[in-house]
């Protein structure tokens, strides 16, 4: 495994089960071996393959790796689960729902959102118990306008932010500045006196934010930690026991939609917060809105002093309050142990039988024969579509009979193309899915 400090070791023989023992809810500690196998290169397209397999398991909701309870942070429910969700069509109640202060699932360009009444604070509450998030994760509140988002930040450049919004909204970014404490709930920015805002662009989202006359509140409609949904079906598969209406106006078949996406980005927006003291746009996760238009975008706009950077560090322990959503290592990750694998890494016919395979490019091609199953988010490694496949390639692997662990490949990266945001995107989608956990050996 390839640690944050960038030390190199395969799982414990006991890794696969330990790691299980962690997606189901127990506490338990990752145990790492040293790693001196002979290696050898996985290089080479194939074409893209997926044999469906049709299996209809429930997946196990609580999917934490807490080892503790930790008060006031994770809001757990203690009472039986005997409201089932409702998958509805009819925008203008939803609208209405919203202001009544119940819960909405919606699509957007990005990922199913769990909406509720961005200022009505028992109304997000029901959020955080419903997708059992920690309240130290906040969430993003989706406007219509900037003159929306504009009543809700108080910060010192709002002309910064006019123009980021001027180019990118409606969109996937999400910028984050200074909030008017008087209005924005305490509990929606975990206390840290900032707020996250965004404009969708999926038509859906902008017609429920019409009818609904209030601004939205959304994290991705889905248990904590477990795979963002990317549709309907997705999100009741994980909040069908939770107070929720699941808005679905897709009209294809029945089984155009077990497979079809209505999210035409497929991963979740970038956030970047405004620093105006520092003259800087720190991006806080990478999406479909790459660093550099944002910097092109600021430098037309006569913002020539300003700079966007990424944020170095950027995963956080679960009871640290953050200003944006998704700095979490475990996130997005599936209920079977997961890992990236290393360029080099050997393979392993054995383990491969047991295994499901995600490639990007034909990265893993070499392993395809043996795998479990085999898919290829991009065969020509193309990073839109593997950004609009990521998340559904994920759940789909997960639901794979008997398999027991998921492989998928170490994604190097060209900062100068022009479709870096999204492929840095999938990049951390997938680390975060392995825990961070990269191997350089499936002799484990």
């Amino acid at each position: 495994m390839l640690s944050s400090s960038g030390t190199s070791s395969s799982p414990s023989s006991d890794g696969i089960q330990k790691q299980q023992q962690q997606q189901n809810g127990f506490s338990t500690t990752k145990t790492t071996v040293s790693s001196s196998s002979s290696v050898e290169n996985c290089n080479g397209n194939n074409d893209h393959s997926d044999n469906n397999v049709n299996k209809d398991t429930e997946r196990n909701n609580n999917n934490t790796n807490d080892s503790e309870e930790r008060p006031n942070k994770r809001v757990k429910t203690t009472e039986e689960k005997i409201i089932r969700a409702k998958i509805v069509s009819d925008i203008s109640k939803c609208g209405e729902r919203l202001r009544k202060g119940d819960l909405v699932a919606f699509p957007t360009e990005t990922v199913y959102g769990l909406g509720c009444h961005a200022l009505d604070s028992s109304a997000i509450m029901k959020v955080f118990e419903a997708k059992e998030r920690p309240t130290t994760d906040p969430l993003i509140v989706h406007v219509l306008e900037f003159s929306d988002a504009s009543e809700l930040w108080n910060s010192d450049d709002k002309d910064v932010l006019s123009t980021l919004t001027s180019r990118f909204w409606p969109g996937p970014l999400t910028l984050v500045a200074s909030a008017k404490k008087t209005v924005v709930p305490d509990i929606i920015m975990a206390g840290t006196g900032f707020v996250a805002c965004r404009s969708p662009s999926h038509s859906v989202a902008r017609q429920l934010l019409t009818e609904a006359r209030i601004p939205i509140a959304a994290p991705s409609a889905n248990k904590f930690g477990h795979v963002s949904p990317t549709r309907a079906q997705h999100v009741y598969d994980d909040l069908k026991h939770e107070d929720v209406w699941i808005l679905d106006t897709n009209t294809e078949s029945s089984k155009e939609k077990e497979t079809a996406s209505c999210c035409d980005v497929g991963v979740e927006s970038t956030v970047a917060k405004l620093l105006p003291s520092d003259k800087k746009l720190l991006v806080l996760r990478q999406g479909a809105v790459g660093m550099a238009e944002m910097q092109q975008c600021l430098r037309d706009g006569g913002f020539t002093d300003y700079t966007v950077v990424c944020k170095s560090k950027n995963t956080v322990a679960e009871d640290v309050a953050t200003v944006a959503p998704g700095q979490m290592l475990r996130h997005y990750s599936p209920n079977i142990p997961s890992y990236m694998v290393a360029p080099t890494t050997q393979s392993n016919k054995e383990k491969l039988q047991r295994a499901v395979v995600i490639d990007y490019g034909g990265k893993l091609s070499c392993w395809k024969d043996n795998a479990l199953q085999y898919r290829d988010l991009s065969p020509d490694g193309n990073p839109r579509d593997a950004a609009k496949a990521v998340f559904e390639t994920l759940r789909w692997a997960e639901r794979v009979d008997t398999a027991e662990v998921i492989f998928f490949p170490t994604i190097i990266t060209d900062s100068t193309t022009e479709d870096d945001g999204l492929l840095l995107a999938v990049q951390d989608r997938l680390t975060r899915a392995a825990s961070g956990q990269t191997i350089d050996t499936l002799d484990f």
